[in-house]
């Protein structure tokens, strides 16, 4: 049985652990490439990360490309955003203005963690400020357009034919303490001992920057404001847990047509183990699957913010076992 060691990343380390504690042989093959190598008598399996060798490499493809994910989807009558692939500030911005798509998404097709992910431009003004933090050289670029939906915002993941753990995400928010201005906030939550520089740890950082002034500035407040006590403040509009924001657990919560939902987009992909994101309007019913995650997160599921931990690893090492990925030749 192989010594524990840290990895770099910590939703890695859990599944590391969990195939200890199962009675698996375990190795770090890399720490700074999160790489490791689980055997079960003859039979051996690499894990980067928390990519799994159960998912098909197109799947994966797919799944790394936002624009190509909502057409196999909707494909598969699967609701999803509008969205539109703009390949220059002045395409995205005809496209807006003539469709009058405000409030409106713009994001990368491609990248993880809420980089460069703008939500709620609900003008021409806030259109053009952000166009060029999104082009960020010349030339064109792919880009994703999308309408933007309301509602709470859920990773649930999927392993197999079930789905073992959702998280409702919360966008990066500070509470108000009545002598403390936005900044100084924002500077205590990131001094959380959960609270890690990457993913090392169940939290990141909350990052003030422009879009923190952008969305701020919707509501008349600065970074110098001071909340009252108690007074909720939100200082992001995607609910990245990797942009500040928390996780709630919610497993028991949500709709079991949400689940469903979550599953039938896996299949529609071909992912077996996967992070689906949803965003769930509680009045209308409504859903959107936003994207499908072949990296997964899972120390949220482990460690939320709020509520009981569940421990996902464990069903990952239980199901490769079952499927045989992890069994005596």
């Amino acid at each position: 049985m192989a010594r524990k060691t840290k990895l770099r990343f910590s939703s890695t380390q859990l599944i590391f652990e969990a195939a200890l504690k199962k009675g698996l042989e375990a190795k770090i093959i890399s720490p700074r490439f999160n790489l490791i190598k689980i055997s079960f008598g003859k039979k051996s399996v690499f894990i980067k990360g928390t990519s799994f060798p159960v998912n098909p490499q197109p799947a994966c493809f797919v799944a790394n490309n936002k624009f190509l994910t909502k057409k196999v989807l909707r494909s598969h009558g699967i609701t999803v955003p509008k969205s539109w692939l703009v390949r220059t500030p002045a395409e995205a911005r005809e496209i807006v203005l003539s469709k009058n798509l405000f409030p409106c998404v713009l994001k990368p097709i491609r990248g993880a963690h809420g980089n460069r992910v703008f939500v709620n431009i609900e003008s021409a003004r806030e259109l053009n400020e952000i166009l060029p933090q999104i082009f960020t050289r010349s030339g064109k670029k792919n880009v994703l357009l999308e309408e933007y939906v309301k509602g709470k915002d859920y990773r649930l993941l999927v392993i197999g034919n079930k789905v073992s753990a959702a998280t409702e995400r919360i966008p990066a928010h500070v509470v108000g303490d009545g002598k403390s201005n936005l900044r100084q906030l924002a500077k205590k939550f990131n001094q959380n001992p959960l609270v890690g520089k990457k993913y090392e740890k169940p939290l990141c950082r909350i990052r003030l920057d422009k879009e923190t002034k952008r969305i701020l500035k919707k509501v008349g407040k600065k970074l110098s404001y001071i909340p009252k006590e108690g007074e909720t403040v939100f200082l992001r509009q995607n609910a990245n847990i990797s942009t500040g924001g928390i996780s709630k657990d919610a497993t028991n919560e949500v709709d079991n047509e949400l689940k469903k939902m979550a599953i039938r987009a896996a299949k529609a992909l071909g992912m077996v183990i996967t992070g689906v994101d949803i965003i769930y309007d509680q009045p209308s019913k409504q859903m959107h699957v936003l994207e499908l995650n072949d990296c997964p997160g899972i120390d949220i599921h482990h460690f939320p913010t709020i509520g009981k931990s569940r421990q996902v690893a464990d069903d990952i090492i239980d199901y490769l076992l079952r499927e045989k990925m992890l069994t005596c030749a």
